[in-house]
């Protein structure tokens, strides 16, 4: 008697391995398993990164930090009194302030790149005139007697953030007179350190002219505060990718390969805070604004941009495979996916690891050849056909590019990551607009006859 049916084992086994249900699961199981090792590596990059900020952090410490410069402003004590409950009459002094009618600043600023292992860190030295003039003080609009007034105890003050940043005394030409500010501030208006200088003021003058230089390290950033009833800031220098931040952007500025300028003009009435007060404080550093020098190349930025796109790479590698399959009928197994996908993860630490010495654009160039490379190699064993290997190699060198051209457009990474998605997808639909997708992986199942 001959038995027509197959075993169930063997036909269920059949159907396992013909499937092509499974074969889709199987790949994208493997697709999401592949992410695992996408994340290490995204988290190798922040700890790389992290180790970049706190070697900046410690260079800036020692060399100067970010600076934000407000001043001078003018403070002049007076008496108040008040009735206690025995009905003694007690003096308690406060504080009025007064702010310049016209505060000019010009300066330059000197950048300086420090190697750190790995590492740079963009320093700067700054040289800054600021020159100007205060209005006779009015107690008037206060209410305050001029016998309560203690013009004796007037001062100046300038804010400056870190005063390890400072490289030379700071010499203040305040009308006829000069003075070497000093070290010690009131802690008031937000101030938290700086200089500090007590004037007298001679009340016959309608102007109280300041002139005084500021020679300074720093780091970042520098910033100050609009505190002229007219403030006009200009700023030069030779780095050529500076960022301006802060609460006002530059009235005008130029941008070149030798170098930027930028200036301000800035009113009272384009601030929250008046010219003169009493008896309160105000915050002078909500209002600042300045510059920041942006590294030219983020190279930690740019691999965890690139590291975002691992699952694109992927997906689209694994599609290629699997339409080769699909056209060419050449089987492949489950680990052959894996090894690709893994070479793909190389990829990324490939990447990382040379951008941090030859920069991210000749490290993506180098890594892509090599995983490609790697994979046309490794698929030569699978795929017997020379050509179809290489057309394999140049559609996944065709995807880093995609990948590459996406990361340097970064204003229009969105646009252009969509109309290529978009156009992958017309040319996949296109090419197997033709397949009978209710027959692939069926294959009749010759069954020997049996004897009994």
């Amino acid at each position: 008697m001959h038995h027509l049916n197959e075993p169930k084992p063997s036909r269920f086994r059949s159907w396992f391995k013909q499937s092509l249900l499974i074969k889709i699961l199987s790949i994208g199981f493997i697709t999401m398993l592949l992410m695992i090792p996408n994340s290490l590596v995204q988290d190798l990059i922040r700890e790389r990164n992290y180790n970049q900020q706190e070697v900046v952090r410690e260079v800036s410490n020692k060399w100067g930090k970010a600076q934000d410069i407000v001043g001078p402003v003018l403070t002049i004590p007076y008496k108040t009194y008040f009735e206690n409950k025995d009905g003694e009459i007690k003096t308690y002094t406060k504080h009025s302030h007064f702010l310049p009618e016209f505060l000019n600043i010009n300066g330059t600023v000197n950048p300086e790149s420090r190697k750190r292992g790995l590492y740079n860190v963009v320093l700067y030295q700054t040289n800054i005139h600021c020159d100007g003039w205060f209005e006779q003080p009015d107690f008037k609009s206060f209410n305050i007697d001029d016998q309560d007034i203690l013009w004796d105890q007037a001062f100046l003050q300038v804010s400056i953030p870190d005063m390890s940043g400072i490289n030379d005394n700071i010499i203040l030409n305040y009308g006829d007179d000069t003075f070497k500010m000093e070290s010690g501030i009131e802690k008031i208006n937000g101030f938290q350190s700086g200089v500090k200088i007590p004037i007298a003021i001679d009340r016959e003058k309608k102007e109280l002219e300041f002139r005084f230089g500021l020679d300074l390290n720093g780091s970042h950033s520098l910033q100050f505060g609009p505190i002229g009833k007219e403030t006009n800031v200009k700023i030069s220098s030779s780095w050529n990718s500076p960022s301006f931040l802060g609460a006002f952007l530059p009235d005008e500025h130029t941008i070149n390969e030798d170098g930027f300028t930028a200036s301000w003009k800035i009113l009272d009435l384009n601030r929250n805070y008046p010219q003169a007060w009493v008896n309160e404080e105000q915050n002078l550093l909500q209002s600042t604004f300045g510059l920041k020098l942006m590294q030219p190349v983020d190279e930690y930025a740019k691999n965890t941009r690139s590291a975002k796109y691992a699952l694109l790479v992927i997906a689209l590698t694994f599609l290629i495979f699997f339409f080769f399959e699909i056209i060419n009928k050449q089987k492949m197994h489950p680990m052959h996916y894996i090894f690709v996908g893994l070479a793909i993860s190389i990829f990324y630490i490939l990447l990382l690891s040379l951008s941090e010495h030859i920069g991210f654009n000749l490290a993506y160039i180098f890594s892509a050849w090599a995983v490609v490379g790697l994979i046309g190699i490794y698929t030569t064993s699978i795929i017997k056909s020379r050509y179809l290997v290489v057309m394999l190699s140049g559609i996944l060198a065709s995807i880093f590019g995609f990948i590459f051209i996406i990361l340097q457009l970064e204003d229009f990474a969105l646009l252009a990551g969509s109309i290529g998605l978009f156009m992958v997808l017309a040319i996949v639909m296109f090419y197997s607009r033709n397949i009978d997708w209710n027959k692939v992986g069926r294959n009749e199942v010759k069954v020997q006859p049996e004897m009994e």
